[in-house]
């Protein structure tokens, strides 16, 4: 849901997830991110409901002076074209919230040729605390194999000034694709009752924000109960001006998983490959997902059922 308001629901059950990631662990600049989240699917009425809630933390090595919370309902339609595709629409709407410790900071007339003075600045802000809404939109095209979606960010592009002036938060476009390659053969009289859970993925995620912008590139072998992925992030065929041409590379990504019963295990660890100090710039990730079966003893009723065919998306 957090990439794609569309994915609401998207796997056609009702699952929970808490996920932490701790970034650049060795830095002042250092965030630490919460997520848990709660989605549902309506079996047999096209639609899904969730929530989201955030905590992010920035600078935690310096006193942390930057704080994002944020609450988030998140809902999806599915229109279904046929049995081997259909489409997600996805909305959500939230508030969140920054907290800023100005006693964290430190302003140009608080130093001097001597470095830090001690004295307090004359830098003014109005408030510590600024809250504001916030609406996401995306749709998904996907089918027993394949998807493709985009998502829009903050399009009611908020204020977010801490000072009175106008500072809107940019609209983040993102756009998200895969292909599942099954290592097993279904045929049209053949049933393989593991078909699927041997596999390999091929998937990408692009955003833009602002002046910013960022390409992942990744794969994923699923072998059930195991899932091994690797990604690549950054931008390779886009030179830094900044850097007298170079490639901008960001991070090599190693990611694995495992399902048990209900329970799926994810871990992946960022190896850093751009300017910043590796011993210090790189970061782990957990999440944990849980799967409730509300409908494994549930009354089919085909005259009712639109659409059985959950988005192929890997579920780490």
């Amino acid at each position: 849901m957090y990439l794609n308001p569309a994915l609401t629901g998207s796997t056609g059950e009702t699952r929970a997830i808490v996920n932490y990631r701790n970034q650049w662990v060795g830095l002042p600049a250092g965030i630490q991110s919460f997520i848990a989240s709660f989605d549902h699917n309506f079996k047999y009425k096209r639609f899904s409901l969730g929530a989201i809630i955030k905590n992010d933390n920035y600078g935690v090595n310096e006193g942390t002076p930057l704080k994002h919370s944020s609450f988030t309902a998140s809902g999806s339609y599915t229109i279904p074209i046929n049995k081997y595709m259909g489409l997600n629409i996805g909305l959500q709407v939230g508030y969140g919230q920054n907290n800023l410790d100005v006693s964290a900071l430190v302003f140009n007339d608080q130093l001097d040729s001597f470095g830090f003075t001690g004295g307090a600045s004359n830098e003014t802000f109005i408030q510590s605390q600024k809250g504001y809404a916030d609406v996401n939109s995306g749709v998904m095209l996907y089918g027993e194999k394949y998807w493709v979606g985009i998502g829009y960010y903050h399009m009611n592009r908020p204020n977010i000034s801490f000072i009175g002036e106008r500072s809107f938060l940019p609209s983040r476009l993102t756009i998200e694709g895969g292909y599942m390659i099954p290592l097993e053969y279904k045929g049209h009289r053949t049933h393989i009752p593991n078909y699927k859970k041997k596999s390999i993925t091929l998937a990408m995620h692009y955003q833009s924000q602002g002046k910013s912008d960022q390409l992942s590139l990744g794969a994923y072998f699923h072998y059930q109960p195991l899932l091994l992925g690797v990604w690549y992030r950054g931008l390779p065929f886009i030179k830094s001006a900044e850097k007298d041409n170079a490639v901008n590379h960001d991070a090599i990504v190693l990611l694995t998983g495992i399902k048990m019963g209900n329970l799926n295990f994810g871990y992946s660890y960022d190896i850093t490959m751009s300017d910043l100090p590796q011993q210090h710039a790189n970061s782990h990730e957990i999440s944990l997902q849980y799967t409730f079966n509300l409908y494994k003893d549930y009354r089919k009723k085909p005259k009712r059922k639109p659409m059985d065919l959950p988005c192929p998306s890997p579920i780490l």
